[in-house]
């Protein structure tokens, strides 16, 4: 393993939790929001839900074509204006409930949109390859929010929780070659592991690995000077280190440095942003030190989640438990 990698925390971290971290912690009822924004939790779920249940339905003999226009209301003025308008009217008090929104907002459903507008701009429906990311994407939000709104879809939600091994092999697939448009520029995701084993043990659990992945590759995103984002995922004894970087432009590092008091661990605490409400990177410290039955504030603390820059490359660093055979 590069001594790059290596360096960016410790090697000597411990699961200070007694029993395997479940996923659960973060989430809200729905009937936390306000009436408006529970219609558009609603609404955005039952649409995104609908995209992978029809895929479920016609796995055996996919007709693509079939999901057009569930893929063409994500990019509809009709879901615009709901996504726009969610969590921006009420004044929420919890800035937990700012998470939820954050990360719902966020999550997947930023790519989705990515997907549905190259597919209805190409043509690509009949396309097996895009569809089918598009798809995946739609599976990975729906989990997303029901990791976060616990009962948004009440039955669902219970087959979340049951015992389902995830390998690290479902995330190299999904991430591996993962395109992303953004400012109309083609942004490509690539995978290095070196870990041969199992990473969750139910979809919650799954579900709350999703949110700080996908807040960290949307943060890569947002800042990526080059068309590449690097995932790395390597064992450290039984726990995994996951690294994505991505390249900064000179400007970028020097405002980074500025806000952060050179200090980039402030990063995971929130409040630092150049276009956003910071929020997303305090959500992923708060998920991972609850993975190890630890604060936010120690995780933080002993780079249990990190932030390094080196040479005008960005590396953020944040560890899970892999799954162990006793367990």
């Amino acid at each position: 393993m590069e001594q790059k990698y290596l360096s960016l925390a410790p090697t000597n971290l411990k699961n200070k939790q007694a029993a395997r971290y479940d996923g659960t912690g973060f989430s809200a009822s729905l009937q936390e929001f306000s009436a408006q924004d529970q219609q558009a939790l609603l609404t955005i779920y039952q649409h995104i839900k609908s995209v992978y249940d029809v895929w479920l339905y016609m796995k055996e003999s996919p007709n693509y074509s079939i999901l057009q226009a569930d893929t063409d209301w994500f990019v509809s003025e009709d879901f615009l204006s709901i996504a726009r308008e969610l969590g921006s009217i009420a004044e929420y008090p919890s800035l937990h409930i700012k998470k939820i929104i954050h990360d719902i907002r966020g999550g997947a459903l930023m790519s989705m949109v990515s997907h549905a507008n190259k597919i209805k701009r190409f043509n690509l429906y009949h396309e097996v390859e895009h569809m089918r990311s598009f798809v995946f994407l739609a599976r990975d939000q729906a989990k997303m929010m029901r990791n976060a709104v616990h009962n948004i879809d009440v039955i669902t939600r219970a087959a979340d929780e049951r015992i389902r091994i995830h390998s690290i092999y479902d995330y190299v697939k999904k991430w591996n070659n993962f395109e992303y448009r953004h400012n109309d520029r083609t942004i490509t995701v690539k995978v290095q592991c070196y870990y041969e084993g199992n990473v969750t043990t139910c979809c919650l659990e799954a579900s709350a690995l999703d949110r700080v992945v996908y807040n960290f590759v949307n943060n890569a995103l947002r800042f990526s000077k080059e068309d590449t984002i690097i995932i790395t995922i390597f064992p450290v004894g039984n726990i995994l280190r996951w690294v994505i970087e991505n390249t900064m432009k000179s400007e970028s590092v020097a405002w980074l440095q500025e806000s952060t008091g050179n200090n980039l661990s402030r990063l995971f605490q929130g409040g630092i942003t150049s276009d956003g409400n910071g929020i997303g990177l305090s959500n992923c410290a708060d998920i991972v030190g609850a993975s190890f039955g630890i604060s936010a504030a120690e995780a933080i603390d002993r780079r249990y989640i990190s932030a390094t820059v080196k040479d005008e490359t960005f590396y953020a660093c944040f560890h899970w438990n892999a799954v162990v055979e006793e367990e």
